[in-house]
């Protein structure tokens, strides 16, 4: 029984509905290579599991001070699970991860000691990377860039890379870039404040106000989901790939719900469903690029894995987590650690 509850902390920590960008955004370079879709392509779409799963983990032991304002219930769930088990799962991770990029090709090999950059850069207590506000939100970035990178320059050998005969790519790739740009700003927005408790200087952060905060990420998620079409119509890109514009909807909706909000559970509630937002887009996006079944079923699995992992509570940042006052951990002395 003890086993089972550890491992559900486990679980719950490294955020199952949160993987799903990185090898989404993966698979869309893949399309945009023209690659097939074989058994390369999934030992890159596992790396690109484990490196977001690899970050969750070592953000649980990392941010325990802004996570006992933000997500107090966080903390109960890192005392269970164990920092030391999570620590074990995160250099786990990277292990395997550098494996199969060894496995996948030269490029990604590379894109290895990258990633492991970002996942320990983010929030290390050395770096902190996530408290300098606009270098934080451009690693955050690297979420959804580092895979679509990494999947593009996928080719049908291992030291191969495809050659492109036009700036298209690069012009998806910045868009990527923006876009996720924008989300980090969004996601920092209901962390503001135990982000400003601990002394992180994220955008939201150095803003005056929460709702100050809120406007500035509504603003820059208009922007950057409004821009899409006319990236398509400027880039000269397939006119199908205007229709993934039509997620301006429900993420500006969401939007208007985050400068309304006011309670630490209104705001989260927003975060939750711009990732059902940002699924979609990214879903619809392959799907554009490269129509077919198969891709259609890449997106339908992604949004199963959401509903799954909402419906079964498998994750640290649910509601009953925001409200709970009772997850008191001492992080001066370590409690909760793994001996």
């Amino acid at each position: 029984m003890r086993r089972m509850t550890r491992f559900n902390a486990v679980v719950k920590n490294v955020r199952p509905r949160t993987l799903l960008v990185s090898p989404l955004s993966y698979c869309v370079g893949v399309a945009v290579a023209g690659h097939r879709f074989d058994l390369t392509v999934l030992f890159g779409v596992l790396f690109h599991v484990l490196a977001p799963l690899a970050a969750n983990a070592y953000n649980a032991v990392t941010d325990l001070v802004e996570d006992g304002k933000n997500v107090p219930g966080r903390l109960k769930l890192v005392e269970t699970a164990g920092e030391g088990l999570l620590n074990r799962v995160l250099y786990t991770c990277l292990g395997v991860m550098l494996l199969l990029s060894l496995l996948i090709s030269f490029a990604q090999t590379l894109l290895w000691v990258f990633s492991v950059f970002l996942v320990l850069g983010y929030s290390s207590k050395r770096f902190r990377l996530k408290g300098r506000p606009v270098i934080g939100m451009a690693v955050f970035s690297m979420a959804v860039t580092e895979p679509y990178i990494a999947g593009a320059l996928l080719g049908d050998s291992w030291w191969e890379i495809p050659h492109y005969d036009s700036y298209q790519p690069v012009a998806l790739g910045v868009f990527l870039f923006c876009w996720y740009f924008a989300k980090g700003i969004m996601k920092n927005v209901p962390d503001y404040a135990g982000d400003k408790e601990a002394g992180l200087r994220t955008i939201p952060a150095l803003l005056p106000s929460q709702l100050a905060g809120a406007w500035v990420a509504a603003v820059a998620t208009t922007l950057v989901y409004a821009a899409f079409p006319v990236l398509v119509l400027l880039a000269d890109m397939p006119d199908r790939l205007a229709y993934v514009g039509v997620m301006v909807i429900p993420a500006v909706a969401n939007m208007v719900s985050m400068v309304r909000a006011r309670t630490p559970v209104e705001y989260n509630l927003v975060g939750q469903r711009d990732m059902y937002v940002s699924v979609l887009f990214l879903g619809l996006l392959l799907f554009a690029v490269r129509p077919s079944v198969g891709t259609a079923l890449i997106g339908l699995l992604a949004v199963a894995v959401m509903a799954w992992a909402d419906l079964s509570g498998s994750d640290s940042r649910v509601s009953r987590h925001i409200t709970r006052l009772d997850a008191k951990v001492d992080i001066s002395s370590g409690e909760g650690r793994d001996r």
